[in-house]
């Protein structure tokens, strides 16, 4: 999905971001009613070392802001339930093979 788009729109993007660890592929995936505004907490968070997820806390202080990517992976409708579509991605990427970080 076009970034550029997202910061573009006159309203909040709704659905799943994903922050992707460029070295190892492996993903933390988050819902978002703002997708614009959970880029922006959840860089804060990692750039402060504050981030729940200690895993991708600890892989990011260790191997730089240069190796990982933050993403809307899905983008949800007004009616969509987030945590359903949640649970939909991570149990389609695990079938991929794609190791998720947890909280």
């Amino acid at each position: 999905m076009d970034i550029e788009d997202i910061f573009s729109r006159p309203l909040p993007v709704r659905g799943i971001i994903a922050i992707r660890n460029l070295r190892t592929g492996r993903i933390y995936l988050e819902k978002t009613e703002d997708a614009v505004k959970a880029f922006s907490s959840e860089r804060f968070s990692l750039d402060l070392a504050m981030h729940p997820c200690t895993e991708l806390q600890e892989e990011y202080a260790s191997l730089g802001l240069e190796l990982f990517t933050i993403e809307l992976d899905t983008e949800a409708d007004d009616g969509d339930d987030l945590d359903a579509l949640l649970e939909k991605r991570r149990t389609q990427l695990e079938a991929e093979g794609i190791s998720l970080y947890r909280t």
